[in-house]
């Protein structure tokens, strides 16, 4: 990638970053705004326009980014970081129930390695581990270094291995270790084939087996409990770019899965349902892509999902326990950068047990949200903004949940949650090493009998 190139693609990333997020209340004069505006931009010279994110069509500037799509966490932490203060009350889109906020956002002491934005992070069950990400000039940030809630600090740990230094890497806790594997190098476009793995125990990196294929936060991908199922965009050690792959970190190695019944695809909803890895969604070469599949590792085979009430789209989606439950999304722009992407704002459910899905209420849209499950609540979060979507009551609680202006534009993008609270990961600034955010809960309303 040329030097010129990198420096657009980053100020796509700034422009990105500093654009609002459309509720779902200001939905239907949105719209009608943003169907104007996208009528005025394609006749445009430039390629780089302001971001207007609407809930179900909008022009957005968009670019690879080293976000969490891959990542997967694990652990619960019963040990909340915030007293439980009730600092306001906020309507819910519906008269049958009051959202009531708890304390929301609060910062988080500076990380020791300086001000990494947009780190590697994973949740080990008690501290987040962060790795990498970048300073204010966009150069890398070396070292690691682990945040404890409980504890409210930071410490540093072993430095990774010369030469892992890379951006948009698939990001896996697998219960014992993180796994950091391929990804581009930090000019985003020469692809990384090695993979490292970290062991919080012993406090220390290793060489994992090399990747199969190109592998990315971009890549379906599923953590079982034991392997790590993958989808690579091409062939590698697969016998072809249609055959998923698995790891085995016990082994450390990977083997072929059965042939698929669809595409293969990348940026599409995949999620482990304890028996079953479903995929859905995505986007080929040419097209985005409306289908789905699972795999069953018991028997080895696929079979395909039933049809979605969503139209073709990128996506991600989180396991409820019962269900693959996504949102938002994006259809359209350019595939590197995501220049003019259409951002989506409608969702829906999938059930395996029943191959059944249902439409859920539109909410806010965005192309680049990170999907968090607290065991009740979707929380999507992008841009230091949270909205949240309550799966019992099928409401979104989308004005509760911005950074302070106290925060601003410091806290970084790489969103875990701990059982309890979600943890931004990363700064632009020195003086803050992230956020953390406690999501508001649904209340009876008072009855006026």
């Amino acid at each position: 990638m040329s030097e010129g190139f990198e420096s657009q693609l980053r100020d796509h990333l700034a422009s990105v970053d500093s654009a609002p997020v459309t509720g779902s209340g200001a939905m239907a004069a949105a719209v009608a705004r943003a169907t104007r505006r996208m009528h005025r931009r394609r006749r445009a010279a430039f390629a780089v326009a302001s971001v207007v994110v609407v809930a179900t069509v909008g022009i957005v500037v968009w670019s690879t980014r080293h976000d969490s799509s891959g990542l997967v966490v694990s652990g619960v932490d019963s040990t909340p970081l915030i007293a439980p203060e009730v600092t306001r009350t906020t309507a819910a889109p519906s008269t049958t129930t009051t959202f009531v906020p708890a304390n929301g956002w609060v910062t988080l002491p500076a990380d020791p390695r300086g001000a990494p934005f947009a780190p590697f992070v994973v949740w080990t069950g008690h501290e987040a581990i962060s790795v990498g990400g970048f300073d204010a000039k966009n150069a890398p940030v070396g070292g690691a270094s682990a945040y404890d809630p409980v504890a409210g600090t930071w410490r540093t740990i072993a430095t990774p291995p010369n030469g892992w230094d890379r951006v948009n890497a698939l990001v896996v806790w697998t219960g014992t270790k993180m796994l950091i594997i391929g990804g581009q190098a930090p000019d985003g476009l020469q692809p990384m084939q090695s993979a490292i793995a970290y062991a919080p125990a012993a406090d220390a990196w290793t060489i994992a087996f090399p990747p199969c294929g190109s592998l990315s936060n971009r890549t379906p991908s599923a953590w079982t409990g034991t392997e790590l199922f993958a989808w690579p965009s091409d062939t590698g050690c697969a016998s072809s770019s249609s055959t998923p792959v698995a790891y085995n970190p016990t082994t450390n190695t990977w083997r072929e899965l059965a042939r698929p019944p669809i595409v293969s695809r990348d940026q599409g909803a995949s999620v482990w349902t304890g028996t079953e890895w479903i995929v859905w969604g995505g986007s080929t070469v040419k097209e985005e892509v409306g289908d789905g599949a699972a795999y069953n590792p018991s028997t080895n085979t696929w079979r395909v999902l039933a049809t979605s009430p969503l139209s073709p789209r990128r996506v991600r989606a989180v396991w409820t326990g019962t269900e693959m439950l996504m949102a938002a999304g994006s259809s359209g722009g350019d595939r590197q950068t995501g220049n003019n992407e259409m951002a989506l704002g409608d969702g829906a459910a999938y059930n395996p047990t029943t191959d059944t899905w249902r439409s859920i209420a539109s909410g806010p849209g965005h192309p680049g949200f990170a999907p968090l499950w607290t065991g009740r609540q979707m929380i999507m979060f992008a841009k230091r903004s949270a909205f949240v979507y309550d799966n019992t009551t099928g409401q979104w609680i989308d004005n509760c949940c911005d950074e302070t202006d106290a925060m601003g534009s410091q806290s970084g993008n790489t969103p875990v949650w701990t059982g309890s609270i979600m943890l931004l990961i990363g700064s632009a600034g020195p003086t803050i090493g992230g956020a953390a955010f406690t999501p508001p809960a649904p209340v009876a309303p008072t009855s006026t009998t």
